[in-house]
Parts: structure tokens; sequence; C-alpha cells
């Protein structure tokens, strides 16, 4: 690989923003003959007609100087005018008896027309004798005589200067002619190879396939003997280019080292858009190793950013073994491969994305679906009791759950949960929860002790930053007896008499401390009474002002029933009104939280 030497400073990494993009190499047009754009037969036309209309011998010829086409038969012209003949030989810019028009395309000379006059030995007779004759034949006088000749010899100036015009002309209409040609002809081949590439490019979905295509396209659309791609990467010690894809070189030569953007002026010069020239790399003084460059035999670089957006993502390097003057078409031509090759990698690493995202997106369904049926299908049918439950996720996966729990002599156990975080993580580790709750319960009678073992289970099998809270109890329908511990949640509110009563009786979180020691409490239950289990997702909701439901507005929510007991004759009728009022607060934006509800109702 040749890359600039580290520089005295570090330069600032530019960020991507492309600003500065000027073309850095300025060199002259290869080289082009009248051929390329005009045939012979044009070619052969243009010079006997213009031998025809100006009666001068006229030649077509190259760059070198030789003729393009066949000398124009004398027999088909007029014998030359010896007026104009004397009046050229006499003109100052004439050497050896020729006039010279080049034809020029962007200053470089494609060939010229060269006007030779005639020999005025072979004119029978001088103007000034004809003009002479012809006054002795009209006897003119002095005077008159004079006239004419100075009149026939402005004449004949005037011939002379619409032949140097019309000579002009021709030349510059060429010029137009050939420059038309070429540019059409470039500009026809320009797309022809954009179109390959972008082809060949947009054909595989493989990153891998990708770049090595356009590593081989660009050195075929080129021209060039080897082609480097590298792309950006966040190394250890900044922004590094590693090589990715390579046409044309030894491995040992592109993998001589890594390079750091951030201690490369050239290219860190080559990330914000410039293209990069050095026409000599043994002898240049950018390039790091130059007795390796002589090695492998390269003469020439041309390196640009690979930048997509405003965003650099790689660089692309053109390499030849022959001292290479690359002319400005084929810079402008390898700016526009390197944007295919960059929107390439850009379109395929989207694509790779959204088939990771769907995949996970799948796997998020799957894992949702399985969540979902953990969750009781339907509340149970209980005597003297009335119960309603709603579970409303934030994301696909939840730490929140609820569960109702059938044990024995009809008694039902009740649980719900929160586990720290959201997402995947947090769907497992309910789920580990859950699990752990049913188990102990059908084995342990006392309340106390069955949350003591979820609490040893959880913090034997998950980090510290891994914990729940947790609610559990135990109605017994033939007592109305309710047997309950609070492990660190939110504290149930039983609506009794008109007063509010927390159920908040246990212990700490789960998952903490295993020494954790935990207490149960009783509440029979009367006709009447009204109690809301819930998640910190129901106090935590926010609204567009950020302003939390909070307890204040779930105290609210009783007072309404307090006010209108007839409007909520079911324990559903209560949910969906609190349900309701938290719509209504947070408006239409989704909330930031998972929220459980559970509504119990003793009835008479």
């Amino acid at each position: 690989m040749t890359d600039a030497p580290p520089q005295p400073e570090t330069p600032e990494f530019p960020g991507q923003t492309g600003a500065s993009r000027s073309d850095s190499v300025d060199l002259p047009l290869a080289r082009l003959s009248l051929t390329d754009f005009l045939d012979l037969e044009t070619l052969q036309q243009i010079q006997d007609a213009f031998a025809a209309v100006t009666k001068m011998d006229t030649a077509i010829l190259d760059a070198d100087g030789r003729p393009v086409v066949a000398e124009t038969d004398r027999t088909d012209r007029f014998l030359v005018d010896a007026a104009l003949g004397q009046l050229l030989d006499a003109d100052a810019q004439l050497e050896n008896g020729q006039f010279t028009a080049p034809i020029t395309v962007e200053g470089k000379t494609l060939g010229s027309i060269v006007v030779q006059a005639d020999d005025p030995t072979r004119t029978p007779q001088s103007n000034r004798q004809r003009l002479d004759a012809l006054a002795s034949a009209l006897d003119l006088p002095d005077d008159e005589r004079d006239d004419l000749v100075r009149t026939a010899e402005s004449a004949f100036a005037a011939n002379r200067a619409a032949s140097v015009q019309f000579l002009y002309l021709i030349a510059n209409a060429i010029a137009r002619l050939c420059y038309q040609t070429w540019a059409a002809r470039h500009h026809l081949q320009e797309l022809a190879a954009l179109y390959r590439v972008s082809t060949v490019l947009s054909g595989s979905n493989d990153l891998q396939h990708i770049l090595d295509t356009a590593a081989r396209e660009t050195a075929a659309v080129l021209g060039v003997d080897a082609v480097v791609i590298r792309l950006l990467e966040d190394g250890p010690d900044g922004p590094e280019l590693k090589r990715r894809a390579n046409h044309g070189l030894s491995d040992s030569y592109v993998n001589r080292n890594q390079l750091l953007v951030n201690r490369s002026e050239m290219y860190t010069k080559a990330m914000a858009g410039d293209v990069i020239y050095i026409e000599d790399l043994p002898t240049d003084p950018r390039t790091y190793y130059p007795e390796d460059a002589r090695r492998e035999g390269l003469n020439s670089m041309l390196a640009l950013g690979l930048i997509d957006q405003g965003t650099a993502i790689g660089s692309i390097q053109a390499y030849t073994t022959q001292v290479r003057a690359f002319t400005k078409e084929q810079v402008k031509l390898f700016r526009a491969v390197a944007q295919l090759v960059a929107t390439a990698i850009s379109k395929q690493r989207l694509e790779t994305d959204r088939r990771r995202n769907a995949e996970t997106l799948r796997q998020l369904n799957l894992a949702a679906d399985v969540q979902r049926r953990m969750l009781p299908r339907r509340e149970p049918q209980l005597p003297g009791l009335d119960i309603a439950a709603r579970y409303v996720p934030s994301f696909q996966l939840s730490g929140d759950f609820y569960d109702f729990i059938k044990l024995g002599d009809d008694n039902m156990g009740f649980a719900i949960g929160d586990v720290a975080g959201k997402g995947i993580a947090a769907s497992l580790l309910m789920a580990a929860v859950r699990a752990s709750l049913r188990a102990y319960a059908h084995d342990v009678y006392h309340l106390d002790e069955v949350i003591r073992r979820v609490n040893v289970a959880l913090t034997r099998d998950t980090l510290d930053n891994e914990f729940a809270t947790l609610w559990y109890g135990v109605y017994n329908p033939h007592t109305r007896r309710l047997t309950y511990c609070n492990a660190g949640h939110e504290p149930p509110l039983l609506l009794r008499d008109g007063k509010l009563i927390p159920l908040d009786v246990g212990g700490m979180i789960v998952g903490i401390d295993r020494t954790q020691p935990y207490e149960n409490s009783v509440i029979d239950l009367k006709p009447g009474d009204l109690i809301l289990l819930y998640t910190d997702g129901l106090p935590d909701a926010m609204n567009p002002d950020q302003q939390r439901f909070g307890r204040e507005r779930i105290d609210g929510l009783f007072g309404d029933y307090l006010e209108r007991p007839d409007a909520f004759p079911t324990a559903r009728d209560f949910l969906n009104h609190v349900l309701r009022q938290l719509r209504e607060h947070t408006g239409p934006r989704r909330g930031s939280d998972d929220t459980t509800l559970v509504v119990l109702k003793a009835g008479s």
C-alpha cells in the first residue's frame, strides 16, 4: 500500500462533510488525431472544396505534418489568380510560400490547413502588365491609369483578406466538429462504462462480491493495472482504512501496515472529497514505502474517498505500472465510479441491516407471542369476587406480568410484578420470575417463604442490576380472606369505607439480597371493597408537558368511584375508567413504560 507519511501534527479528521471537492489533477489531454473524429472521405471532400473555392493548392495535414488525404486533382481547378498569388506571396505570414491555419481543440493542435500559392512564373503575364494592356486598349490617361491600378490592388487585397478569413473559418469549423464529436463520443463511452459498472454492482447483495467486482470493473473502466478498495472502520488508534478488495496487487504490498486517516494529511483530504494524484510513487515524498512501490512495479496513483450522502465510508486507489497522465475527464469518470461504489456499499449495508432487523423483528414477534401466552387467557370466576385485568406493553416485549395461580382447596393466587428494564432481557427475566413463583407457590404454604425462595433463586441467577418487584396474594373464597406479601412493588390500594389502604407489608425487591426476610399480612374482604393492583407504568405515565400521572390522579380515580358508584357496577367498568383517564393524560403518544392493571371487587 502506498500512503502519505505521518505528519508532524495529527490533522483533525474533518468529519465526513465532503466540503472540498476540487480535482487536484490538471494534466494534458491524451494524444488525438483528426481521423479519430472524421472519416477520410469527409476530409477529402473538405480539402477539394476549399481548393476549388480558393483556386489554391490545399492539403489537410495531421499533427505531425503528414497529409491525411490524397492530393487534390489539379485538372478540377481553374488557373490560379496571379494577383492573389502575388499578394499571398508578399504576405508577411507566409512561410515558404504557404499560409497555415491550425485546427485546435482545447488548445491542442489536431492538424492544420495549408494554402500553397501557385508559382508566378506559370502565369502568362503579371497583373500589372494586364492592367497596362487594358489601359492602353481603353486609351486611358495617366491619372485614370493610376486609379485603375490602385482600385485593382485594393480589390486584390480584399480578395486576400476574404481568402484568409475563409481559411480560418474552415479550420474553426473542423475544430468545432471535432470537439463536438469527441465530447459526444467520450460522454457516450463514459455513460456506457458507468452503466456497466452500476449494472454489475446492483446485481449482488453480498458485500465482498460487490467490492471485488467494483475493484475489477474500475480497473477496466479506467484502463489501470490495479485497484484497491478500503473501508473506514473505528480502530483503537482512530479512524482506520482497512483493505477489503484488491485487484492486481500482491497481498504483501497492500497489507503492509495499518492506514490511520488522522495521521495522513493526504488521506484526510481524500476523505473530504479531494482527488489525490501521485505521478511517480518511487520518488514522491508522500509515498510511505517507495522501495516497496518500486519492487511492485508501480508508478502513478489516483486516490479518492468513497463518500455517500456526505459521509466518508472508505477509499479507492487506482495504480498504473507506467507513468500515467490522467485527463480531467478520466478523473471525473473516476469520481463517478467511486460514487457508484460508495452507493452500492451503502445500499448493501442498508439491505443487510434491513434483513437483520427483519429477522430480529420476527424473533421479537415470536418471543412476544410466547410472552402473551404466559399471561392468563381469562380472569378466574370466584364466588364473591369480581376480577378484571389488562396488560399494556410499551414495546413488543415487556417486563410486566400478572398471573392467576389455581391452588388447592379452591384458593386462588394473584400475582403482579415488574422486572427492571425493557425488551428482550426484561421479558426473559420476567419469565424466570413467573416460573419460579409458580413452582414455589404450589409446593410452599406460607407466602413469605414463597417470596423468600423466589428472591434466593433470582439472586443466584442474575446480575447486580437485574431485579424485580413482586406482589403476591392468595384469596380463600370460603373465608373471603386475602393473605399477601409485597416485595418492593407499588402498593395495591384497597378502597374501604371511603378510605384508601395501601397493601405494603412484605420486604424489599427480589434479586438483590438473598438474605432478605419477608413477612405477610391478612385482610378479610368485605362487600364493596375495591382493590387496584398496578405497575409503575400507571403513576409514571407522562403527558406532552412531561407531567406524571402520579399518585394524586390515582387517588382521584377512587374519588370518581365514590361519587358515582352506580357507574362502575363491575371490576371491568372501573378498569376501563382507569385506562380512559390514562389515555386522556398521555394523549396519542405511546407510553414509555409497560402498564399492567388488575382490579378486584368484593361482592355481597
